[in-house]
Formats: C-alpha cells, structure tokens, sequence
C-alpha cells in the first residue's frame, strides 16, 4: 500500500515530523499523563503511528538527511553549557554517588549481555550504556556509532529503553518514602539546605541570560551562531573522525571537540540563548523519523526481551547504588538524586530533589546529569567494543 504522503515528497514529509514534533511538546506542557511519558516518547509513538497506518512511508530522502545530520548537530547544541570546572566543583558527594549508579549499569549491561539473548545484544548493551549514563541523545548518539542500521530493531531498542525509565522513575518518586531506606541511609544535613540564590545562578547550566542583558543581540543572532558552530564542529569532529580511519567514531570526535570548547570558553558559551531549545527540537525530530522506518509487526516480537534487557540493567544498577551508598555513607537523598541523573538525566533529578525538599541537591543533581552527558557516548561505545563490536 501506498504511503498518503509520497516518500519523494520531501517538504510534506519534513512538514509532518515537526507537526508530531510541535504536537508531542504541547501535549507534554498541556497534559500531566503526556509530562510522565515524556515528549521524546510521544514523538516516537507519533512516528511509530504514522508510518504503520499509511500516513508517512517507511523511507525518505527526508529521513536519509535526518538521520545523517540531525543528531551530530544536536550534540554540540546540548553540551555547550558542559563546564567541568563548574560540574566538578559544585557535584560534590552526588557527582561521586553518580559514579557508583554508573558502574552499575555498566555492570548491569554486561550482566545482561550474558544471560539474555536479544538481537544485536552487544550494540543494546551499549546503547543502553549511553543512554542509562547520559541521556535519550546519548542512546542514539551511540546507537549509530555502533551502526544499530535496523530500523524496526532500533525502534523497539529505543521504545524499552524509555518504558523503562519511565517505570524507574516512580520507583525514584516512591522510595524515599519507604521508611527502612531513610533508616538505613539517613540524611545527614546538606540535602535539605537552601543554597542561596547568587549560587544558584552561577552554576545552573541549563540556565540562560535575560534575552534584555545584550542590547541589540537577539535570539535570531544567537540561534545563527549557535548552529554556525555547531556546524563547525561537526565538520572537524568528521574530519577527524575519517582521517584517523575510524568515520564511525565521528560522534565522539564531536563530542570530544563540544567539551574542548566549552571548556576552553566557558563565558561564551553561557551567554549563548537558545543552544538547548534548539538541541531538543532536532533531537525530536529525529525520535520521529527513527519511529518512522519501523514496521510495528516485526517491533512486537523483540519487545518483551528488550524490555527485560534495559529492567535488567536498571535493577543491577539499583542494588550496586544501594550497596556503594552503604559504603560510602551516602544518605538516601544523595544517591536516589545521583541514580535519577545517571538513568533519567538533569531535569528528573532536579526536580525530584526540589519537590522532596533536598534544596542542597538540586543544582549537584543537574549539574551530574549533565556530566553523563558528556561521558554516555564514550561509556557507551566502550561496553559495545568490550563485548564484542
């Protein structure tokens, strides 16, 4: 059966992928049910939808751009305001709880690899690495580093990952109330204390300056320079990623390349508006086209094991965050904010720690978040290559 919209019709198609785009955000801010699906999975589902009842095709030349370049140019966008000087300093005993959750989930992957047998298990495996250390961009950062090319496989993969999360996070939200876990892990004062305002605003690095603070520089003139070094850096990181003979590892070089900048000329990159909105929207878009080249009929029969794979990786994860907070004198607070910003990234962590009242953990929260980003793709393809890639 022919698609409504004809795959060589490259301007409807593109037309439809951010309508879903434009339609899974305002759902998300309209709806509490859509704000806890997220609006990366009700982009994907918008994709998964169109294409398996005829309304998009399977393949376009308009995906095929897409997928080539969306992703490599929303790394940077996402990573400008990736300050490890700032992260570092400010993470604390968080940033050291997120480490203990990572090595958790490197070891869950693994653990996963061994006892469940999953399509391309060792490429899962990494993505999940990427995705459970960083972020939805890091899961599919790394899914094409590791040449995940089966799209209706890679659908499924991406699908489980974000169910997933999704379930953990109401774990997150319910554990703090389990009475034996604030016993054996009570807080110890820190959590709860109310940093002030001035350091608030120094080291959140998802916040942006007052739009009125550079006259005569609107968004139009940061939104150009953001994509024009976006741009750039993408170029070098493919250049270098080819002239070393690895093309594949191009994303790393860009991430790589993302972080020397940021850190080379963290005041630029703060003053930079509009980076992460528009880093967000290009990962959306290409949430719905990698939703879109999946047949739904060949997704089903992989799903269930997917699913068990990421659960897998996650509880692994849960008992070495248990475990290392024990060790380490973690309060309950500190590692359910370190665990939140390893599997579920920066927002869900600050917002857990400032709606359950850890004042003094929101800005470590995501500023560790942020760190995964930097480290997912690296963490990710490294389990991909250790297992067998």
């Amino acid at each position: 059966m022919n698609p409504l919209v004809p795959a060589d019709n490259v301007l409807a198609v593109t037309g439809i992928l951010f309508a879903v785009v434009a339609a899974s955000i305002y759902v998300e801010g309209r709806f509490a049910w859509a704000k806890t699906l997220s609006a990366a999975l009700l982009a994907l589902l918008g994709g998964l939808l169109l294409s398996n009842t005829g309304v998009l095709p399977f393949a376009s030349p308009a995906y095929d751009f897409i997928n080539e370049y969306f992703i490599l140019m929303a790394i940077p966008l996402l990573l400008f305001k990736s300050d490890l000087r700032v992260i570092l300093g400010q993470g604390g005993r968080t940033l050291a709880a997120f480490v203990v959750a990572a090595a958790g989930i490197v070891t869950g992957a693994v653990l996963a690899f061994q006892l469940i047998t999953v399509p391309e298990s060792a490429k899962y495996a990494g993505m999940l690495v990427g995705g459970y250390t960083g972020g939805g961009l890091n899961f599919v950062a790394v899914s094409q580093a590791v040449g995940m090319d089966d799209p209706s496989l890679a659908t499924a993969a991406l699908a489980a990952e974000s169910l997933a999360g999704i379930a953990y996070l109401f774990v997150l939200a319910l554990l703090p109330t389990v009475a034996a876990i604030r016993r054996w892990l009570p807080l110890r004062g820190p959590e709860v204390e109310r940093p002030g305002d001035v350091a608030a605003i120094e080291v959140d690095p998802t916040r942006e300056a007052d739009p009125d603070s550079s006259p005569g520089v609107g968004w139009p003139v940061h939104t150009a320079a953001g994509i024009a070094l976006s741009l750039l850096i993408c170029a070098a990181g493919v250049w270098l990623a080819t002239a070393s003979g690895r093309p594949r590892y191009s994303i790393l070089a860009v991430t790589a390349l993302t972080v020397l900048v940021a850190n080379l000329f963290p005041r630029t990159m703060a003053r930079l508006k509009g980076d992460q909105e528009l880093g967000m929207l290009l990962l959306y878009v290409f949430f719905v086209v990698y939703a879109a080249g999946a047949d739904v009929r060949s997704l089903l029969g992989s799903a269930a094991l997917l699913l068990t794979y990421a659960c897998l990786v996650i509880l692994v994860q849960v008992v070495f965050s248990a475990v290392g907070a024990r060790i380490f004198r973690f309060s309950y607070a500190e590692i359910l904010t370190a665990s939140n910003a390893c599997v579920l990234g920066p927002p869900t962590a600050a917002a857990l720690a400032a709606g359950r009242g850890w004042h003094g953990l929101v800005t470590p929260g995501l500023l560790t978040g942020v760190f995964g980003y930097v480290v997912g793709n690296f963490l990710g393809v490294s389990v991909w290559v250790w297992l067998g890639g």
